[in-house]
Protein backbone atom coordinates (compact mmCIF):
# COMPACT_ATOMS: atom_id res chain seq x y z
CA UNK A 1 0.00 0.00 0.00
CA UNK A 2 1.34 2.95 -0.95
CA UNK A 3 -0.40 6.60 0.01
CA UNK A 4 0.63 9.61 1.82
CA UNK A 5 -0.92 12.68 2.76
CA UNK A 6 -3.16 14.68 0.56
CA UNK A 7 -2.57 18.43 1.04
CA UNK A 8 -5.32 21.12 0.06
CA UNK A 9 -5.40 24.20 -0.02
CA UNK A 10 -9.02 26.03 0.21
CA UNK A 11 -10.12 29.20 -1.20
CA UNK A 12 -13.61 31.11 -0.78
CA UNK A 13 -15.08 33.39 -2.20
CA UNK A 14 -17.71 34.21 0.72
CA UNK A 15 -17.06 32.99 4.14
CA UNK A 16 -19.46 31.19 6.73
CA UNK A 17 -20.40 32.26 10.19
CA UNK A 18 -17.23 32.59 12.08
CA UNK A 19 -19.01 31.65 15.69
CA UNK A 20 -18.37 28.07 17.05
CA UNK A 21 -21.40 26.40 17.75
CA UNK A 22 -23.08 26.01 21.04
CA UNK A 23 -24.73 23.06 22.33
CA UNK A 24 -28.22 24.06 23.06
CA UNK A 25 -29.39 23.42 26.27
CA UNK A 26 -27.14 21.11 27.62
CA UNK A 27 -26.45 20.94 31.72
CA UNK A 28 -22.56 22.21 31.48
CA UNK A 29 -22.58 24.47 27.70
CA UNK A 30 -18.98 24.35 26.60
CA UNK A 31 -17.26 25.33 23.63
CA UNK A 32 -16.37 22.49 21.09
CA UNK A 33 -12.91 23.19 19.72
CA UNK A 34 -10.70 21.10 17.71
CA UNK A 35 -7.39 20.25 19.62
CA UNK A 36 -4.07 22.43 18.78
CA UNK A 37 -0.95 21.26 18.69
CA UNK A 38 2.23 22.97 18.35
CA UNK A 39 5.29 20.99 17.25
CA UNK A 40 7.28 23.30 16.31
CA UNK A 41 9.56 22.38 19.40
CA UNK A 42 9.72 18.78 17.95
CA UNK A 43 10.47 20.22 14.31
CA UNK A 44 13.52 21.92 15.85
CA UNK A 45 14.66 18.95 17.53
CA UNK A 46 14.34 16.37 14.63
CA UNK A 47 16.56 18.98 12.90
CA UNK A 48 19.09 19.81 14.98
CA UNK A 49 19.95 16.10 15.75
CA UNK A 50 20.54 15.51 11.83
CA UNK A 51 18.31 12.64 11.95
CA UNK A 52 16.45 11.31 8.94
CA UNK A 53 14.58 8.14 7.84
CA UNK A 54 15.24 5.70 8.67
CA UNK A 55 16.82 7.08 11.98
CA UNK A 56 15.78 4.22 15.03
CA UNK A 57 17.47 4.24 17.75
CA UNK A 58 18.00 7.99 17.40
CA UNK A 59 18.74 10.09 20.69
CA UNK A 60 16.15 9.94 23.33
CA UNK A 61 13.51 12.52 23.03
CA UNK A 62 13.56 15.92 24.86
CA UNK A 63 10.95 16.02 27.27
CA UNK A 64 9.39 18.69 25.24
CA UNK A 65 9.28 16.54 22.79
CA UNK A 66 7.44 13.57 25.12
CA UNK A 67 5.04 16.38 25.49
CA UNK A 68 4.17 16.72 21.99
CA UNK A 69 4.29 13.32 20.97
CA UNK A 70 1.40 12.64 23.61
CA UNK A 71 -0.56 15.18 22.55
CA UNK A 72 -0.46 14.04 18.96
CA UNK A 73 -1.84 10.96 19.82
CA UNK A 74 -4.75 12.33 21.95
CA UNK A 75 -5.66 14.42 19.43
CA UNK A 76 -6.10 12.27 16.52
CA UNK A 77 -7.49 9.37 19.16
CA UNK A 78 -10.18 11.47 20.65
CA UNK A 79 -11.24 13.88 17.61
CA UNK A 80 -9.07 12.54 14.30
CA UNK A 81 -8.71 16.36 13.43
CA UNK A 82 -6.00 18.65 14.85
CA UNK A 83 -4.66 22.46 13.85
CA UNK A 84 -1.01 21.73 13.72
CA UNK A 85 1.11 24.70 14.72
CA UNK A 86 5.16 24.89 14.15
CA UNK A 87 5.03 22.52 11.23
CA UNK A 88 7.50 23.94 8.85
CA UNK A 89 5.73 24.92 6.09
CA UNK A 90 6.59 28.73 5.49
CA UNK A 91 3.87 30.84 5.12
CA UNK A 92 5.11 32.44 2.05
CA UNK A 93 4.79 29.66 0.23
CA UNK A 94 1.63 28.91 1.46
CA UNK A 95 0.18 32.07 0.33
CA UNK A 96 1.30 32.26 -2.83
CA UNK A 97 -0.24 29.08 -3.57
CA UNK A 98 -3.21 30.22 -2.36
CA UNK A 99 -2.94 33.73 -4.13
CA UNK A 100 -2.22 32.37 -7.28
CA UNK A 101 -4.76 29.36 -7.08
CA UNK A 102 -7.55 32.38 -6.35
CA UNK A 103 -6.57 33.32 -9.56
CA UNK A 104 -6.86 30.44 -11.51
CA UNK A 105 -10.48 29.81 -10.31
CA UNK A 106 -11.47 33.75 -10.85
CA UNK A 107 -9.22 35.16 -12.92
CA UNK A 108 -9.44 32.72 -15.98
CA UNK A 109 -12.17 31.85 -18.48
CA UNK A 110 -14.09 28.60 -18.34
CA UNK A 111 -12.61 27.28 -21.56
CA UNK A 112 -8.96 27.88 -20.74
CA UNK A 113 -10.32 25.81 -16.83
CA UNK A 114 -11.94 23.27 -19.06
CA UNK A 115 -8.36 22.92 -20.93
CA UNK A 116 -6.54 22.05 -17.56
CA UNK A 117 -9.47 18.52 -17.04
CA UNK A 118 -7.42 15.53 -17.04
CA UNK A 119 -7.91 11.83 -15.70
CA UNK A 120 -6.35 9.18 -13.41
CA UNK A 121 -7.13 11.51 -10.72
CA UNK A 122 -5.63 14.69 -11.90
CA UNK A 123 -6.68 18.06 -13.13
CA UNK A 124 -9.76 20.33 -13.02
CA UNK A 125 -13.72 19.54 -12.11
CA UNK A 126 -16.36 22.54 -12.17
CA UNK A 127 -18.68 22.99 -9.71
CA UNK A 128 -21.48 19.91 -9.84
CA UNK A 129 -18.73 17.26 -10.84
CA UNK A 130 -17.87 15.92 -7.42
CA UNK A 131 -20.01 14.56 -5.17
CA UNK A 132 -17.80 13.56 -1.96
CA UNK A 133 -20.85 12.36 0.11
CA UNK A 134 -22.29 9.84 -2.45
CA UNK A 135 -19.31 7.82 -1.93
CA UNK A 136 -20.11 7.38 1.86
CA UNK A 137 -18.46 8.34 5.23
CA UNK A 138 -16.50 5.60 6.75
CA UNK A 139 -14.86 2.43 5.81
CA UNK A 140 -17.05 0.78 7.88
CA UNK A 141 -20.54 2.00 6.86
CA UNK A 142 -22.44 4.92 4.50
CA UNK A 143 -23.72 8.21 5.49
CA UNK A 144 -27.64 8.15 6.72
CA UNK A 145 -26.77 11.76 4.68
CA UNK A 146 -27.83 12.13 1.18
CA UNK A 147 -26.76 15.09 -0.87
CA UNK A 148 -26.25 16.04 -4.38
CA UNK A 149 -23.47 17.15 -5.84
CA UNK A 150 -21.07 19.68 -4.18
CA UNK A 151 -21.18 23.10 -4.61
CA UNK A 152 -17.36 23.62 -4.93
CA UNK A 153 -15.20 23.91 -8.22
CA UNK A 154 -11.32 21.64 -7.98
CA UNK A 155 -8.22 21.34 -9.08
CA UNK A 156 -5.98 18.68 -8.27
CA UNK A 157 -2.31 18.89 -9.12
CA UNK A 158 0.26 15.60 -8.88
CA UNK A 159 3.66 17.03 -9.29
CA UNK A 160 4.88 14.19 -11.35
CA UNK A 161 5.48 16.41 -14.41
CA UNK A 162 2.61 15.54 -16.41
CA UNK A 163 -0.01 18.38 -15.07
CA UNK A 164 -0.89 20.93 -17.08
CA UNK A 165 0.82 24.42 -18.22
CA UNK A 166 -1.66 26.36 -15.85
CA UNK A 167 -2.95 29.72 -17.21
CA UNK A 168 -2.15 31.20 -14.09
CA UNK A 169 1.90 32.48 -14.42
CA UNK A 170 3.90 30.63 -11.63
CA UNK A 171 1.29 28.59 -10.29
CA UNK A 172 2.94 25.26 -11.31
CA UNK A 173 6.19 26.17 -9.51
CA UNK A 174 3.96 27.78 -6.31
CA UNK A 175 1.74 24.38 -6.25
CA UNK A 176 4.95 22.22 -6.52
CA UNK A 177 6.64 24.20 -3.59
CA UNK A 178 3.69 24.01 -1.64
CA UNK A 179 3.28 20.20 -2.01
CA UNK A 180 6.65 19.34 -1.62
CA UNK A 181 6.79 21.45 1.23
CA UNK A 182 3.78 19.69 2.90
CA UNK A 183 5.30 16.42 2.31
CA UNK A 184 7.96 17.15 4.08
CA UNK A 185 6.21 18.24 6.99
CA UNK A 186 4.24 14.76 6.91
CA UNK A 187 7.49 12.98 7.21
CA UNK A 188 7.16 14.57 10.25
CA UNK A 189 3.38 13.74 11.08
CA UNK A 190 4.02 9.99 10.63
CA UNK A 191 6.86 9.58 12.91
CA UNK A 192 4.42 11.52 15.51
CA UNK A 193 2.28 9.05 14.52
CA UNK A 194 4.68 5.54 15.43
CA UNK A 195 6.00 7.50 18.17
CA UNK A 196 2.08 8.03 20.19
CA UNK A 197 1.84 4.30 19.43
CA UNK A 198 5.19 3.26 20.76
CA UNK A 199 6.39 2.29 17.50
CA UNK A 200 9.88 2.27 15.65
CA UNK A 201 9.57 6.15 14.68
CA UNK A 202 10.49 4.86 10.62
CA UNK A 203 7.65 2.34 10.80
CA UNK A 204 5.32 4.22 8.18
CA UNK A 205 8.00 5.49 6.44
CA UNK A 206 8.00 2.54 3.67
CA UNK A 207 4.72 2.73 3.11
CA UNK A 208 4.44 6.72 2.74
CA UNK A 209 7.06 8.37 1.71
CA UNK A 210 8.49 9.16 -2.46
CA UNK A 211 6.45 10.87 -4.91
CA UNK A 212 3.51 8.37 -5.58
CA UNK A 213 1.11 9.45 -8.07
CA UNK A 214 -1.25 8.93 -4.31
CA UNK A 215 0.41 11.47 -3.29
CA UNK A 216 -1.83 14.40 -4.44
CA UNK A 217 -3.03 18.36 -4.01
CA UNK A 218 -6.36 19.55 -4.14
CA UNK A 219 -7.11 23.28 -4.84
CA UNK A 220 -11.02 23.47 -3.52
CA UNK A 221 -12.89 26.83 -4.47
CA UNK A 222 -16.06 27.48 -3.10
CA UNK A 223 -17.75 30.44 -4.92
CA UNK A 224 -19.83 33.16 -4.02
CA UNK A 225 -23.30 31.96 -3.30
CA UNK A 226 -25.03 35.27 -3.84
CA UNK A 227 -27.47 34.98 -6.03
CA UNK A 228 -26.76 31.42 -6.76
CA UNK A 229 -28.51 29.83 -3.61
CA UNK A 230 -27.48 26.21 -3.34
CA UNK A 231 -29.65 23.34 -4.58
CA UNK A 232 -31.74 21.01 -1.64
CA UNK A 233 -29.32 19.80 0.29
CA UNK A 234 -26.42 20.91 -1.20
CA UNK A 235 -23.25 21.85 0.63
CA UNK A 236 -19.82 23.00 -0.61
CA UNK A 237 -18.73 19.65 0.33
CA UNK A 238 -21.09 17.18 1.93
CA UNK A 239 -20.33 14.53 4.34
CA UNK A 240 -17.25 12.35 3.92
CA UNK A 241 -14.35 10.78 5.66
CA UNK A 242 -10.93 10.82 3.45
CA UNK A 243 -9.62 7.62 1.44
CA UNK A 244 -5.94 8.42 2.50
CA UNK A 245 -3.18 8.90 5.42
CA UNK A 246 -3.69 12.67 6.66
CA UNK A 247 -5.41 15.26 4.79
CA UNK A 248 -3.38 18.81 5.42
CA UNK A 249 -5.60 21.61 4.54
CA UNK A 250 -4.22 25.83 4.73
CA UNK A 251 -7.75 26.87 5.25
CA UNK A 252 -8.50 30.64 4.75
CA UNK A 253 -12.16 31.20 5.93
CA UNK A 254 -14.52 29.85 8.03
CA UNK A 255 -16.65 26.68 6.99
CA UNK A 256 -14.80 23.67 7.11
CA UNK A 257 -16.93 21.43 10.03
CA UNK A 258 -15.78 17.93 12.19
CA UNK A 259 -18.46 15.22 13.43
CA UNK A 260 -17.89 14.91 17.29
CA UNK A 261 -19.82 12.84 19.57
CA UNK A 262 -22.48 14.56 22.06
CA UNK A 263 -24.81 13.40 24.57
CA UNK A 264 -28.22 11.83 23.55
CA UNK A 265 -29.76 14.94 25.24
CA UNK A 266 -27.79 17.44 23.02
CA UNK A 267 -28.37 15.28 19.91
CA UNK A 268 -32.26 15.57 20.34
CA UNK A 269 -32.02 19.47 20.90
CA UNK A 270 -29.82 20.11 18.04
CA UNK A 271 -31.28 21.59 15.05
CA UNK A 272 -31.78 18.88 11.75
CA UNK A 273 -28.45 20.70 9.88
CA UNK A 274 -26.42 20.14 12.75
CA UNK A 275 -26.85 16.38 13.92
CA UNK A 276 -24.46 14.24 12.77
CA UNK A 277 -24.68 11.42 10.16
CA UNK A 278 -25.02 8.87 13.39
CA UNK A 279 -26.83 8.89 16.33
CA UNK A 280 -25.54 11.24 19.57
CA UNK A 281 -23.33 13.28 17.29
CA UNK A 282 -23.14 16.66 15.76
CA UNK A 283 -21.08 18.92 13.66
CA UNK A 284 -19.19 21.76 15.41
CA UNK A 285 -16.91 24.32 13.19
CA UNK A 286 -13.34 24.20 12.94
CA UNK A 287 -12.60 27.69 12.61
CA UNK A 288 -8.72 28.76 11.27
CA UNK A 289 -6.05 29.33 13.32
CA UNK A 290 -3.58 31.51 12.24
CA UNK A 291 -0.09 30.09 10.85
CA UNK A 292 -1.43 26.42 11.53
CA UNK A 293 -2.47 23.47 8.73
CA UNK A 294 -5.91 21.93 9.68
CA UNK A 295 -5.01 17.81 9.71
CA UNK A 296 -6.85 14.89 9.67
CA UNK A 297 -7.02 11.32 9.97
CA UNK A 298 -7.43 9.37 7.03
CA UNK A 299 -9.41 5.91 6.37
CA UNK A 300 -5.50 4.53 5.67
CA UNK A 301 -4.16 5.91 8.75
CA UNK A 302 -7.19 4.20 10.97
CA UNK A 303 -6.93 0.88 9.76
CA UNK A 304 -3.08 0.88 9.96
CA UNK A 305 -3.77 1.83 13.27
CA UNK A 306 -5.95 -0.34 14.31
CA UNK A 307 -8.69 1.94 14.27
CA UNK A 308 -6.42 4.16 17.34
CA UNK A 309 -6.35 6.96 15.35
CA UNK A 310 -9.88 8.41 14.20
CA UNK A 311 -10.74 8.98 10.42
CA UNK A 312 -13.59 11.39 11.19
CA UNK A 313 -17.02 12.13 9.33
CA UNK A 314 -16.40 16.05 7.93
CA UNK A 315 -18.25 18.41 5.78
CA UNK A 316 -17.71 21.99 4.17
CA UNK A 317 -20.94 24.37 5.35
CA UNK A 318 -22.28 27.01 3.07
CA UNK A 319 -21.78 30.48 4.03
CA UNK A 320 -24.81 32.66 5.94
CA UNK A 321 -26.71 33.87 3.24
CA UNK A 322 -26.33 37.18 4.71
CA UNK A 323 -22.64 37.49 3.67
Amino acid sequence: MRCCAAALLAAQAAAASSGYFHPVNTPSPREEKIPAVDIGPYVRWREAVGKYWPHDGAAPLPDECEEIVQQWGDAFRKCGFCQVLGHGVPDDVVAKARELGRDFFEATTDAERDACAGDGGRGYKGVGAVAVAASGVTADGASTIKRPPDYASEFVFLGDGDDAALPVPGLNDALRDYFRACRRANECFLELTARALDLEPSTFAGDFEGESWLNRLRLAYYPSQAGKPPGTRQLRYGEHTDWQCFTIVAQDKQGLEVEVPCSAEAYAEASEDRRGSRENSMFVPCTPVPGALTVNAGDQIQILTNGLFRSCVHRVANPDPSD
